[in-house]
């Protein structure tokens, strides 16, 4: 495409574009190179033109406050603020998918018609207040469905599954469930919305759950074994000591960064309260993402140093 654009550039002149040439290139770039998802209908075929025309108008006309209510009690305030916007009806819900996603389905219409080299401004402005006006009205859809998520992911919250997090991940369960949405099969969103958001929650806890007790499974069935040979209660409590000795030289093994998450992730040592990872990103400076990856890296880590450690060998001194 940009070899196209410039073989014609040198055709014409040899000389720099205008700037406003340059700049309707680059949007029509944009356009092309972006995948616009939406869920067809056969009655789009079939809309009047002056429909396009009543969604634009309604969407610049729209305001934000006329639809909130009252939030439910005991939120904090950043939440009741997410809660405000007023639940959906059946009908107005439909038609919201319904103007989405046609208004979607009009512009890769259009978008699909455009030339790289020689792009109309007309078509290129058309295409992209089409695509403004969908964001719109996707976004009120999610505003009125954050409550849900709330609901949803309320249940799966525990001391190392903080709210936060799993919250995070409803919002964007919530955002794929939105562009997915088939409303012409006669069900609600809510419906869809709830079966998705649940079903990662629960991917979402299991997932580190296994990742949490990968590390620490093996030696633990490996000392209760060894344990289970002798019942002496002075024994066992020997056992256990070393065992806490052990784990704390292991965690002494990774470097600073790592051990402080760890710690912080999984209240051990003076960290009594599990921390989010958004809490660590903000103390360590990093992303949020980084956070989760340095966990993953220093659970790695320990369950190699797990593997290798001989729990007999570590519990000698104590079971002889």
């Amino acid at each position: 495409m940009v070899a196209r654009i410039s073989r014609r550039r040198s055709t014409r002149t040899s000389g720099p574009l205008p700037a406003h040439t340059e700049d309707l290139l680059r949007r029509a770039r944009r356009l092309l190179l972006t995948e616009v998802e939406f869920v067809t209908n056969h009655a789009f075929q079939g809309m009047e033109a002056g429909y396009e025309l009543t969604i634009l108008e309604c969407v610049q006309t729209a305001t934000t406050g006329a639809d909130a209510q009252r939030a439910p009690k005991g939120l904090p305030p950043h939440l009741a603020r997410l809660c405000e916007p007023r639940l959906l009806s059946a009908e107005r819900e439909r038609e919201l998918f319904m103007q989405m996603n046609y208004l979607k389905f009009r512009a890769n219409s259009l978008r699909s018609r455009l030339d790289p080299d020689a792009p109309e401004p007309e078509a290129v402005d058309r295409c992209e207040r089409l695509l403004r006006a969908a964001v719109v009205l996707r976004d009120q859809i999610i505003r009125s469905n954050v409550r849900l998520v709330i609901a949803v992911v309320k249940k799966f919250v525990t001391p190392q599954h903080s709210f936060d997090d799993l919250l995070s991940d409803g919002m964007y369960s919530l955002m794929q469930a939105v562009d997915k949405f088939d409303y012409d099969r006669g069900f609600r969103f809510s419906t869809y919305a709830y079966r998705a958001i649940a079903r990662n929650a629960y991917r979402t806890v299991t997932d580190r759950y296994k990742q949490s007790d990968r590390f620490a499974t093996g030696s633990y069935e490996a000392i209760s074994e060894a344990i289970d040979e002798n019942s002496s209660s002075a024994t066992n409590e020997q056992a256990w000591d070393q065992l806490r000795h052990s784990l704390s030289t292991l965690l002494d093994r990774l470097d600073r960064r790592e051990r402080f998450i760890i710690r912080s992730r999984y209240a051990l040592g003076s960290h009594r309260q599990v921390r989010t990872f958004q809490c660590l990103a903000e103390k360590l400076g990093v992303s949020k993402e980084r956070v989760r990856q340095l966990e993953q890296r220093a659970v790695a880590k320990l369950r190699t140093m797990v593997a290798d450690v001989r729990i007999h060998d570590i519990l000698e001194t104590a079971i002889a």
